[in-house]
């Protein structure tokens, strides 16, 4: 594991060669030109809206319940230029959840590939199980899940800061770590990418990407950072 933890180290060395920042103090820009390339709101939706418990304004993401086969969508997509393998990638935002609103089945943030020519975007995800951070890879053919059963649980009705890191790989070069308020809570080496032809990911999406749950959620997202070097 140091070995992991030494390669995402150098995320915080060398420039950035793309990224972004949002705040949400200003008005959201979506589609032609703007951050954010579209928003997703199937069965939900994404407003500004007074932070709770801190000032300025946050992104409230409201998702129904699932229906059927179909699961509730309320988050932001940004198109960035393509990340070929190789790329370390680190995503930090704020989070903040409701007491009554569910802490698990939920996906807070997906790193997709939308040119690659296969179908359903393949790209690994952030996601909440039991209020514990776990990292899914099905779409891009591992069924196995990155956990920590040990890792400390986000609690209600409080913001905590999330970072995600990433070196984008096909393979064992591949390797991830999340951080939840500054302390390591998982770690794992392995593939971030989709073996296909067209190797890469071009977008980032977050806020309540699904809903699985049978009940509502909610989230308040602030404070994004996402930065690339390649």
């Amino acid at each position: 594991m140091m070995r992991v933890l030494l390669s995402l180290l150098a995320l915080a060395a060398g420039p950035s060669s793309g990224g972004f920042v949002e705040d949400f103090e200003h008005d959201m820009r979506i589609g032609q030109g703007g951050r954010w390339a579209l928003a997703q709101q199937i069965n939900g939706r994404v407003r500004l809206v007074p932070a709770p418990a801190r000032s300025g304004r946050a992104l409230l993401a409201t998702a129904g319940p699932k229906r059927g086969e179909t699961v509730a969508k309320a988050d932001l997509v940004a198109r960035v230029a393509t990340m070929p393998a190789g790329t370390q990638l680190s995503i930090a935002f704020d989070l903040r959840i409701p007491a009554a609103s569910p802490r698990d089945s939920l996906q807070l943030v997906d790193v997709e590939c939308a040119i690659c020519g296969e179908s359903g975007n393949p790209g690994i995800r952030l996601y909440l199980r039991r209020g514990r951070l776990r990292i899914d890879r099905a779409k891009i053919g591992i069924r196995h899940a990155w956990t920590r059963d040990d890792a400390p649980v986000l609690a209600p009705d409080r913001w905590h800061r999330i970072t995600w890191q990433l070196r984008l790989d096909p393979g064992e070069a591949g390797a991830a770590r999340v951080l939840l308020d500054g302390r390591e809570v998982l770690a794992a080496r392995g593939a971030t990418l989709a073996d296909t032809p067209r190797i890469g990911a071009d977008r980032v999406q977050i806020g309540i990407t699904a809903n699985s749950n049978a009940v509502p959620a909610m989230a308040w997202f602030d404070n994004i950072a996402v930065t690339v070097r390649r």
